[in-house]
């Protein structure tokens, strides 16, 4: 299992991501006009991967 988190800033906005994988699924998630990429998508990534 691992993870790995990105930020872009761009001119006027922030876009974040994450992505993670465990031993069955690779999931991404990205969001424009987020924060950090664990703070404003990570949540995703986490319910994907644990179902909750």
């Amino acid at each position: 299992m691992g993870a790995r988190t990105g930020t872009a800033e761009e001119q006027t906005h922030t876009n974040g991501w994450p992505t993670a994988y465990d031993d069955h699924y690779a999931v991404a998630s990205l969001v424009e006009g987020g924060t950090s990429g664990v703070d404003s998508a990570g949540w995703i990534v986490r319910h994907v991967l644990t179902g909750s």
